[in-house]
């Protein structure tokens, strides 16, 4: 997608604007422009858990699940569906609001949509019904021939699963070099709050019509949760973790998801937080984005969701030089991220609430980030983690 690299004022005047009154020392540089996808209002108190990919006239479209108000309003067992927009302008703004998924009897909420452009120009889709219980879901699985005018269900992955199993705010549904579809999840037996989690990969090798399970990955505490995963040139994927052990994990397949690698630290700090991990275009590099907060042990969750920052591997995975901060604000909460790349930019998706941990203000944002960035701070900054450390 061709695009000037010069910002034209009047979109300026519109970022700041649409900044004003919900974004406090949002940015932490000059270069990353934050803008509001979803803004929260008094009908809907909170959006997020969203995933971008482009249609066939270089447009991308969002989908996101977006909260009403009422019981539970804005809190994870509140009522949700899924809803998408659109923007012609490279991710700076986003339009056509429309409701792609309701609810169904004896839903909670329909949540965490994964949306995928395959090679072949098709468009898939992926969510998840919460039951009621708060103990089981079903994960849907959609597929549009129209450029995401219309989507058809299909076959789900499962149906009224025993133990609450799901994707969190980490959703992704991924085509690897192969052609094989992967859809990351984690689950338990219980709910949601009281589970034990492992973390494993469904894969299809005929377009979503049957799929079978990987390994499970297990960890202490809470366990393995909101698995994000990036694929090398090689064909080598490296899944980043969700954990309650000090930061991010990390393991490995060379099978294409079929078996996992013990998880092991990354040896970047961090609380309980969604992380996000891509393979950056054009090079071998990694990039992970997380909270690189202090771990607290007496937090509720372990350590704040603040500040959103990135860092950059360049031997798969095994060390990390932390690059920067896309978003600094001390009394802020960053989390359920996903990254998708144009021509020119990461857009990073995040949910975002001020104060942190309010549920009845929570907005939908992305980080427009030029790639020129990511080479800019990796030449600057020298800070390395590795295994173990």
């Amino acid at each position: 997608m061709k695009r000037s690299s010069s910002f034209p004022l009047s979109l300026l005047v519109f970022v700041l604007i649409a900044a004003k009154g919900s974004v406090a020392a949002t940015a932490a540089d000059s270069m990353v422009r934050h803008v509001t996808i979803e803004p929260a209002t008094a009908d809907v108190p909170r959006s997020d858990t969203a995933s971008i990919a482009q249609l066939a006239d270089n447009r991308l479209m969002v989908v996101y699940h977006k909260y009403e108000k009422g019981k539970n309003a804005g809190r994870d067992h509140g009522s949700c569906r899924i809803w998408s927009k659109i923007s012609a302008d490279g991710g700076l703004t986003w339009k056509e609001p429309r409701m792609l998924i309701d609810v169904a009897e004896g839903d909670m909420n329909v949540q965490a949509p994964g949306l995928l452009r395959t090679r072949s120009g098709k468009l898939l889709m992926n969510c998840l019904r919460a039951h009621k219980s708060g103990g089981s879901s079903t994960m849907c699985f959609f597929i549009s021939s129209d450029d995401g005018k219309t989507f058809t269900e299909q076959e789900s992955l499962w149906k009224v699963s025993k133990g609450q199993l799901l994707q969190g705010g980490a959703s992704s549904l991924m085509e690897l070099k192969t052609g094989r579809l992967l859809l990351p999840f984690h689950g338990g037996t219980g709910n949601q709050w009281k589970q034990k989690n492992s973390a494993w990969c469904l894969r299809s090798d005929d377009d979503g019509k049957t799929w079978q399970k990987s390994n499970a990955l297990d960890l202490p505490k809470r366990g393995a949760m909101e698995a994000s995963i990036a694929e090398l040139e090689d064909g080598k994927l490296i899944m980043s973790l969700r954990t309650q052990l000090g930061g991010p994990y990390i393991a490995t397949s060379s099978d294409g998801g079929a078996t996992w690698s013990k998880a092991v630290s990354s040896g970047l700090e961090g609380g309980e937080s969604c992380t996000c991990i891509r393979r950056l275009p054009g090079t071998n590099k990694l990039v992970l984005f997380w909270n690189s907060s202090k771990f607290v042990k007496v937090h509720h969750h372990l350590g704040e969701r603040t500040p959103l920052t990135a860092a950059v591997s360049s031997d798969a995975g095994g060390t990390w030089k932390i690059i920067g901060r896309i978003a600094d604000d001390p009394k802020a909460e960053y989390t359920n991220l996903d990254c998708f790349f144009t021509k020119d930019h990461a857009i990073l998706t995040y949910m975002y609430a001020r104060p942190a941990w309010n549920r009845k203000q929570i907005h939908l944002k992305a980080a427009i980030i030029p790639m020129a960035w990511f080479a800019k701070k990796e030449s600057s900054n020298k800070t390395d983690a590795g295994y173990g450390k």
